[in-house]
């Protein structure tokens, strides 16, 4: 009868332990990383014929990360524009702080334990050569 009992409490016991990790043993990250670029578009208000600026950088533009009503976490760019971010699973809704449009990349991201994604994104930097009126007659 000892014996059953003590061979039942080993098993309950190893039972209850399922979720230990042995020391060293790697555990899945309950976190992703986010990474990227941010651009502005276009880089002046006139560009010569021929040569097309691909963007310039925008240093120090603020993403936030929220769920619901409430920011979960914000990054900043760097002066090249990059930025990297590790944030819990789930969905988020991304949102540049800036008076600029988002021309491409994602408003929306799903971020998976343990993965990276890449998220650059193109913004229309709202340069323009005014457009010369005709005088009112």
């Amino acid at each position: 009868m000892r014996n059953a009992f003590l061979a039942a409490a080993v098993l309950m016991l190893a039972t209850g332990c399922g979720a230990y990790h042995f020391p060293g043993a790697e555990s899945p990250s309950p976190t992703g990383t986010v990474s990227g670029t941010v651009v502005a578009i276009p880089c002046a208000p006139v560009e010569k014929a021929g040569q097309t600026c691909s963007g310039r950088p925008v240093a120090n533009l603020e993403l936030d990360y929220s769920r619901g009503q409430s920011t979960t976490a914000h990054t900043v760019t760097d002066a090249k524009g990059n930025y990297s971010i590790d944030l819990p699973a789930g969905t988020y809704a991304v949102k540049p702080i800036t008076y600029m449009r988002v021309i491409s990349g994602p408003i929306k991201l799903t971020v998976g334990a343990g993965t990276s994604a890449v998220a650059n994104y193109v913004l229309d930097s709202g340069i323009r050569v005014p457009i010369a009126t005709q005088p009112s007659a």
